[in-house]
Formats: C-alpha cells, sequence, structure tokens
C-alpha cells in the first residue's frame, strides 16, 4: 500500500470520534431523559441500562448490537450520550479512568467518510478492517448515529463486519436508526440477514401522560412552579403529536422565559408564540435549528467557542424572515453582538451566492445544502 493510501485510511479511522466528556456536555439534557420513567422511553433505557451494567461488570453481552429505531426528533442520539454518560459514573464508582467509546454520525449529505471508502480499492479496505479493529480492541462500546443512510453503501459491509468481530471478543455496538419498518427484517435488510444477535426498540411519541410528567420532573429538577394549574392543560394541548426534541427544547426554554421562576400565562404565550403566529418567527427558526443540527438550544445561545456555524445560518434565516428586525435584535437572539450578527448574514449569504470561500470551515454546496433543508422544513405543512 503506498503513502497516499496509508494515509488514506489513517484518514478514516481518525474520522471516528472518540466520545469524551466534551463532546457529551453539548447534548439535549441527556441524563433527564435517562433518568425519567416515560413510557415512550421506558423499553429503550431498560436496554441502555442493562448494556451499561454488564459492559461495566465486564459481562456476557447476549445482544449486540443493539438498535434504537424512531422518527427524527425522537432523541435517540440523546440515549447515546445517556449511555456514556452512566457509563463514565459507573466506572468512576469503581475507581476506573474515563470510558473509551467510539462514535460516528452517519449524514445523508455528502459524507466525506463513506464517499472516501467507495474510492478504496480491495487492499485498502482490508487495511483499514484491520486498522479499526484494533482500535476495537481497547474501547468499552462504539456507536453508529442514523445508521439508515449507509443502505445500499459498500460501508455497511464494513460496519457489519466490524459488529461480528466486536460480538466475538465481547464488545458493545449500540446503534440508531430512522427507518420504522413493520419489522426487524425492514429495518436495514443486510442488517437482518447477517447478524443474529440483533434487538431493535422502537421509541414512540409521548402521549399525554408523558408530556405533563415531563414537564413536571423538569419544574421540579429546575425549581420552577405554576402560577395556576390550568396551565398544565396549556402544555399537554400546545405539545399535541410533537416530538421528544421538541419537547425538551420548549422545557430549556421555560427556563428563560419563566418570571422569578414561576411559570405564569404570560410565559405559555411566549413558549408557544411561533406555534401561534408565523411559521418563520424567530423561534420557530432556532428550534426547527436546534432539531435539525442536533443541538439543544440552550447549547446553541450561550455556548462561546463551538457551534458558530450552525449559529450563523440561525442569525441568517431570522434576519431574512424579518426584514424589519435589525442586526442588534437579530444577535440577541442568539446571545451576540450586532457585528457578529452582521459578519454571519454576509458570510452565509456570500456562500449561497456562489461564493468559493469556506465559511467557518464549511464548504459552499454543504451551506446550500443544509439552508435548503431548514427551509423546506420552514414551510407550513
Amino acid at each position: 500500500m503506498n503513502t497516499d493510501s496509508k494515509a488514506a485510511v489513517d484518514s478514516f479511522v481518525d474520522g471516528i470520534v472518540h466520545l469524551s466528556k466534551n463532546v457529551s456536555d453539548y447534548t439535549l439534557d441527556s441524563n433527564f431523559l435517562f433518568k425519567g420513567d416515560y413510557k415512550c422511553l421506558k423499553k429503550a433505557v431498560t436496554y441502555a441500562r442493562e448494556i451499561v451494567d454488564k459492559v461495566v461488570k465486564k459481562q456476557y453481552l447476549p445482544i449486540n448490537p443493539l438498535v434504537f429505531v424512531g422518527e427524527a426528533g425522537s432523541c435517540k442520539n440523546n440515549l447515546l450520550h445517556a449511555m456514556w454518560n452512566s457509563l463514565l459514573k459507573e466506572k468512576q464508582k469503581i475507581g476506573e479512568g474515563e470510558p473509551i467509546v467510539l462514535y460516528s454520525r452517519i449524514t445523508p449529505f455528502h459524507d466525506s467518510m463513506v464517499v472516501l471508502y467507495e474510492s478504496f480499492n480491495d487492499e485498502e479496505r482490508k487495511a483499514l478492517f484491520l486498522k479499526i479493529v484494533e482500535r476495537v480492541k481497547g474501547v468499552d462500546m462504539v456507536f453508529i448515529d442514523e445508521i439508515q443512510y449507509l443502505e445500499g453503501k459498500r460501508a455497511l459491509n464494513l460496519v457489519l463486519e466490524v459488529i461480528k468481530f466486536m460480538e466475538s471478543i465481547g464488545k458493545q455496538m449500540v446503534i440508531t436508526s430512522q427507518k420504522i419498518g413493520i419489522d426487524r427484517t425492514e429495518l436495514v435488510p443486510d442488517l437482518a440477514e447477517r447478524l443474529d444477535n440483533f434487538e431493535y426498540i422502537k421509541i414512540l411519541p409521548p402521549d399525554a401522560e408523558d408530556r405533563l410528567k415531563m414537564l413536571e420532573d423538569f419544574m421540579r429538577e429546575e425549581n420552577l412552579s405554576l402560577e395556576n394549574p390550568s396551565l398544565r392543560d396549556i402544555w399537554v394541548k400546545n405539545t399535541e403529536k410533537r416530538s421528544l426534541k421538541y419537547l425538551m427544547n420548549k422545557l430549556n426554554r421555560l427556563v428563560c422565559e419563566a418570571e422569578g421562576r414561576v411559570i405564569t400565562e404570560r410565559t405559555m404565550w411566549q413558549l408557544f408564540e411561533a406555534e401561534n403566529s408565523a411559521k418563520n418567527s424567530a423561534n420557530n427558526i432556532l428550534d426547527i435549528i436546534s432539531a435539525r443540527f442536533k443541538i439543544d438550544l440552550k447549547t446553541l445561545i450561550n455556548e462561546e467557542r463551538k457551534f458558530s456555524y450552525e449559529r450563523s445560518i440561525a442569525m441568517y434565516l431570522i434576519k431574512n424572515a424579518n426584514k424589519g428586525m435589525d442586526f442588534c435584535e437579530v444577535g440577541k437572539k442568539l446571545g451576540r453582538s450586532e457585528n457578529t450578527a452582521r459578519i454571519a448574514y454576509d458570510g452565509i449569504e456570500q456562500a449561497l451566492n456562489g461564493g468559493k470561500q469556506y465559511f467557518n470551515k464549511i464548504k459552499p454546496v454543504q451551506i446550500k445544502t443544509d439552508v435548503e433543508e431548514i427551509l423546506q422544513l420552514l414551510q407550513p405543512n
């Protein structure tokens, strides 16, 4: 294998993220979902806790891989991060070091790793497999987020072979998928045909009882109270047929909107302003971007050094949807200055108008894809 091939293989392996505390901090209240007793998540959380317990105790793993299945916004990836956080906590209890978890998220557009694998020859693929299994030997678990995007692609064969190897050495893999079939054979056909011990768990939308319990649990955790009991009914009504991700974004906003730790009628009105007014309001744009990029709203607004690209798209779309809003107001929506909002707007606009320079290290073609997808999500149903 020549030097260029070796570099390409090394680049592919390095593209598999080593999950660390810095990564797990930027997830949507993973621990809140993991420790709650909600019907829509009960089976998934039960299995997840069992897997973590067996990994910590180095016991036999009868299920491999474990697959969480749910529609967009069902917080599947949050369960992955919750498992990491739980594993970290349990290993600290017994005096062991930080867990080693490999995390790889598959994306539907221009995924560089999938494209790179397609370009490999047989020798390079063999070298890649050997290098990955060497890395897998030293980890506690491997997570793959959104495996359905690998269906029909050669990279799926690599994943299946790695799973078989992991099973043989007692290492756990956990996978998520948005593809919800009638039975396991429709999940990802190759998964069903070539693996014997996998289990898939569907995450269902939360019902009225779950939605109310989440509100009450969150209020206890954040020391919030209701101005009057009827506000519970407003919450349940306005969150009907909404995803877990949507609920969690709204709960996060309650902390910001509450008046002196009290949730008032005005608070609820502000909370659901996006649904009661124009579809492209600033709040709705933030909710859509939060879900699209899998970043909770508090992190999107408050994090200083990360997610500047996602904030830039948010500021660009908010300004375009609200022509009367000046850049100072746009910046405030994301806790940033007028100048930052203006630079963000100009950078995204230049990329969309054919600019060839990267913006925040993102290629113009990716920026265009992201903006177009978000605009589609903003369209009325």
